[in-house]
Order: structure tokens, then C-alpha cells, then sequence
């Protein structure tokens, strides 16, 4: 049973995660429509290159995972979108507008036109999915930059939330001796369950310095001009927090640390995979939705 059939939901700008996100929802019997992704169209997809033609209509409308900058500015593979708050107002009140962190601009048009705002990043069972990529495209990442193997390196990794624990677990898996710092007493806890050594952030000054790679997953500045300062020349820090991450990073290439910001990995190295990890994800709200609205009207 295709239980979006009837529906037609419309995906705007994004990367090559959003031809996956619009095949998924094809398969449950939606209509979809690609905004400003022309070139990445497959058959069985509307493509216009307007905001407002494409939601008109639009039972359902989902931004990129990064979501809307403070100017409206979209992201694609070409030329950014606009987004106008005339180019929503076609929608019905209650409209859910997917998006993966909803910055002000976002937020403000989605108040004032009475949409219903959904920050799937947010959300336990699509972050969990997501930190799948996440990891596998760190680690990657870090393998492309080492001078040694992952195995018996001394690798930290500062935040054990969902990437976090993730990482962990597929870097114990290839041998590396795993650090993990986190300020929770029950996240060091469940680090020193799995087998890791676990510091909290009063102890990584005087630790970081054994570190021959280090995973930051913490959106705050962490491993500031103080922090930099004690890490070995040679390490390796990948930054895998939302932009700006958690790194200082003029002082990281003053004092010539390696340090990269990896934001957006699953889509740059699985897009299909997490394209249809957030596709799955939409359309169980959508069902969920769809069946209240179905409740309430019988």
C-alpha cells in the first residue's frame, strides 16, 4: 500500500540527497516536485526553478538539511535559490515545512503564515540514522590524512552524542585506543562500558597532547587558541560540528595543526544512503499526520 498516494510535496534546492529524498517519496505514492535541482532530476519528477510554482499546491514542502540562511538563501548544486515570504503564502495554514535546523528567517515566515515547522535534525530516530554517513565519512576523511593506520592510534573524540557514540563504536571496531570527552557523567559511563577511556573537559588539556587524531562533534568552541596549543604538530582534528564548528581554526593554521571542518558528510559521501534515510523519515510524518487528520475527520 502507497499510503502518500494523492499527496504532493514539494522538495526545494538541496544537494544529491534531495533526488533520493524525492525517489522515496515517489515509492510511497506521492507527487513530487524538485525546486532548482533540474539537472539532477530523474523520471517521475516535476522540475520548476521557482520557489512559489513550486509549492503551489504543495501538500508538503521540504528545505535542505542545512536549512534557510538568515537572507533567505537556499542551497543547490548551481546557482542558490530565494526564498520571499510571498513565495509560501499559496500554502494552507498547518502545511508542514520540513527543514533540518530552522534559522530565524525560516522560523519568523513559518509564525507569521501559520505553517507547521518540522527541524528533522532534531530528531532522535533521523539523527541516529544519520550518524551512520557521518561517521563512515569522518573516518574516511581521517584515513586520507594520517601518516598511520586507525588501528592502535590514540584517537579522542570530544562529544558522545549520536555521532559521537557512533564513531566510537566503528573505531574500536578497527583497533584504535578511543578517548571519548564528555561533560555528562552517564555519556562517560556508557564510554567506559564500550571499552573507551572517558576524560571530561577539565582533563583534556593535560591529555590531548597523546591524541593522533581528534573528532570534534561539539557545535561550541572547544579546542580554542589554549586547547590547540597542547595537541601534538603532527595530529590530525576533524571537525564534524554544524558550521561553524567547534574548532579555532585561524590559530589551528597558525600553529600548522591539520584541522578540517566536514560539515554536510553524508551527503557528500553517501548521498543515497542519506537521502533515503531523511526520505523514510518525512514520510513516517507525513503518514503519522496523514492518519490524524484521517481520525479527526471520521
Amino acid at each position: 500500500m502507497k499510503l502518500l498516494t494523492g499527496m504532493t510535496i514539494a522538495v526545494i534546492g538541496g544537494d544529491h540527497r534531495a533526488v533520493y529524498v524525492a525517489e522515496e517519496l515517489l515509492s510511497q505514492g506521492a507527487m513530487v516536485r524538485l525546486v532548482g535541482l533540474e539537472n539532477l532530476a530523474d523520471s517521475g519528477v516535476q522540475t520548476v526553478d521557482d520557489v512559489a510554482a513550486g509549492v503551489q499546491g504543495a501538500d508538503a514542502v521540504i528545505f535542505p538539511l542545512p536549512g534557510v540562511s538568515d537572507d533567505g538563501e537556499i542551497e543547490t548544486p548551481g546557482e542558490p535559490l530565494s526564498l520571499r515570504e510571498e513565495d509560501l503564502t499559496s500554502l494552507p495554514v498547518g502545511t508542514p515545512v520540513f527543514t533540518g535546523f530552522a534559522r530565524k528567517r525560516v522560523s519568523d515566515i513559518a509564525g507569521r503564515l501559520g505553517l507547521k515547522l518540522v527541524e528533522v535534525a532534531k530528531r532522535d530516530d533521523f539523527a541516529i540514522l544519520n550518524s551512520i554517513p557521518s561517521a563512515e565519512g569522518a573516518i574516511q576523511m581521517a584515513m586520507e590524512h594520517l601518516a598511520t593506520t586507525i588501528h592502535s592510534s590514540s584517537t579522542f573524540i570530544l562529544g558522545f552524542g549520536r555521532v559521537g557514540s557512533t564513531l566510537a563504536r566503528a573505531l574500536i571496531g578497527m583497533g584504535a585506543k578511543v578517548t571519548i570527552v564528555a561533560r555528562d557523567a552517564a555519556q562517560r559511563a556508557r564510554a567506559l562500558e564500550m571499552g573507551c577511556r572517558a576524560l571530561d573537559f577539565g582533563q583534556l588539556p593535560s591529555s590531548i597532547g597523546e591524541a593522533d587524531l581528534v573528532f570534534n562533534t561539539v557545535p561550541a568552541l572547544v579546542l580554542n587558541a589554549r586547547m590547540l596549543k597542547c595537541t601534538r604538530t603532527d595530529v590530525v582534528i576533524i571537525d564534524v560540528a554544524s558550521k561553524p564548528g567547534g574548532t579555532d581554526f585561524e590559530t589551528a593554521a597558525r600553529l600548522q595543526r591539520l584541522a578540517l571542518l566536514a560539515p554536510s558528510l553524508p551527503g557528500r559521501v553517501a548521498p543515497k544512503t542519506a537521502g533515503r534515510i531523511l526520505g523514510r523519515v518525512i514520510a513516517d510524518l507525513l503518514v503519522q499526520e496523514k492518519g490524524l487528520n484521517l481520525a479527526v475527520m471520521s
